[in-house]
């Protein structure tokens, strides 16, 4: 052993380093050596390390067993850039063993059977908003669709039907509210549109609703499958351009943007196809279905009260393009060939329980994703599905009831600009059982989803549930 004096000397050397190391020799352990296809017992150096966990009350735990470090021949550092080893420390006992591991248990069928995948809130939130954001981009590409159509259609001057595509596109936002609409500046409402579909700086048309939906799945990219994520991308890749070329070529016309919308809408319709064929049945994809739903629902109740209020459902072109904004267009006209009754539009668009396009149904999926997501059966329904109304106790006849309006009011009803319409009818009924119904759906769908919002995804709240607040 070295005297203190030089030690001493070791410390005065090294002051600027502020540290003081002594060697002190490994201990030395046997181990197997193999060479030469014959093996034999070596001594090596060899040092343990041990691991403490902090017991959450100030103290520690020291773990039994640890990890030994072999020191290499010729070496006296454990160092793995220098040949060391490492091998696990196996504490024996002889009393009860700690079970506690990291290692996924073995499953049994029994444990397989209760196994139920957790959703946490982040993928929960990103599902749901994953699907409003591809109903919206539905719905905009759809209402485009039929706003370009009807712009250069052989109803392009009747009064009620260009209030009516003016309202829904400034209410869906497709143009900015500053816009003149398409009664007063036909053709600067038209090319406001068009330049909004690949666009996320200004209107939230379609581009901007694509450009969430990719942002929202991004999150859940674990939950989606390689092509249903391409198709994400490669709908708003093509959107974006498509729109930017025709803008820079300056002939971004209505066919040119109608044959851009055509092409979005089968995009979108693949994606769904995957959400509703290619996605687990959990809690998640309950909270995308029902996002969709949410959407579907505040969308299609106000596209037909506006239809309504604006008198373009009365009118030629109007009743077509409600139909077409339904996406129930052969349905209709395959049940009613070209009536054109209100009776058999309501019937349709409002009580059919078997068109995925009607309320009815809308609300009846809407209701019955809302039960099975609070662990509910279909029949004993969760307060978040008591606030949706329920179909069973809407009656086609009271619907359709019409009350007429004071003669003043369908004075207003039947001009416009001060000039009469020859296409608005010349009195103005109004539902009142239907326009409440409307306005009750619209409100259901807001008020779920603001609790949905709460319930899952501000991390409190129950926590009886597969999602993991």
């Amino acid at each position: 052993p070295r005297g203190i004096d030089e030690w001493a000397g070791r410390i005065v050397g090294r002051s600027d380093e502020h540290t003081v190391q002594a060697f002190l020799p490994f201990s030395q352990l046997p181990t197997w050596k193999q060479a030469d296809n014959k093996g034999e017992i070596a001594m090596r150096s060899a040092m343990l390390r041990v691991f403490a966990v902090s017991d959450a009350v100030n103290g520690w735990r020291v773990l039994p067993g640890g990890l030994a470090r072999l020191v290499s021949a010729g070496q006296e550092i454990t160092s793995m850039q220098r040949g060391g080893s490492s091998a696990d420390v196996w504490a024996l006992t002889e009393g009860v063993v700690d079970a506690t591991s990291l290692l996924q248990p073995h499953m049994t069928p029994d444990s397989l059977l209760r196994r139920k995948w957790m959703v946490t809130s982040r993928a929960a939130e990103n599902l749901f908003w994953m699907g409003r954001y591809t109903e919206r981009a539905e719905n905009a590409v759809r209402l485009a669709r039929v706003t370009l159509d009807c712009l250069h259609g052989e109803d392009q001057t009747s009064v009620p039907l260009l209030e009516w595509l003016s309202s829904m596109a400034v209410t869906n936002t497709l143009v900015l509210p500053g816009v003149p609409s398409a009664v007063h500046a036909r053709r600067i409402f038209e090319r406001s549109l068009i330049s909004s579909l690949g666009t996320t700086q200004s209107a939230t048309s379609v581009g901007y609703h694509l450009r969430a939906l990719k942002m929202a799945g991004s999150c859940v990219r674990e939950r989606l499958s390689q092509e249903h994520w391409r198709m994400i991308v490669r709908a708003e890749e093509d959107l974006f351009a498509h729109s930017a070329e025709h803008a820079r070529d300056g002939d971004y016309s209505a066919p040119e943007a109608l044959r851009v919308l055509k092409n979005t809408s089968n995009h979108l319709a693949a994606i769904t196809g995957a959400q509703a064929d290619r996605m687990t049945r959990d809690d998640g994809w309950r909270l995308l279905s029902i996002g969709r739903q949410i959407e579907r629902l505040s969308f299609l109740s106000t596209t037909l009260a506006s239809a309504f209020s604006t008198g373009s459902v009365h009118t030629l072109g109007g009743f077509e393009a409600l139909i077409s904004t339904f996406d129930s267009s052969i349905t209709f006209h395959a049940q009613f060939q070209q009536s054109r009754e209100v009776a058999a539009l309501v019937a349709l668009l409002v009580l059919d329980a078997d068109n995925p396009r009607s309320l009815a149904w809308v609300i009846q999926t809407l209701r019955g994703r809302l039960a099975k997501l609070a662990g509910n059966g279909p029949r004993d329904l969760s307060g978040l599905a008591q606030q949706v109304p329920d179909p069973q106790e809407w009656d086609l006849a009271t619907l359709c009831e019409t009350h007429r309006l004071p003669a003043t009011a369908e004075a207003l009803a039947g001009t416009a600009d001060g000039a009469a319409d020859s296409a608005r009818p010349p009195a103005a009924d109004y539902y009142f059982a239907l326009n409440q119904l409307l306005i009750d759906c619209t409100e259901a769908a807001m008020n779920v989803s603001d609790d949905i919002s709460t319930t899952y995804f501000t991390h409190s709240g129950q926590t009886n549930q597969s999602l993991q607040i």
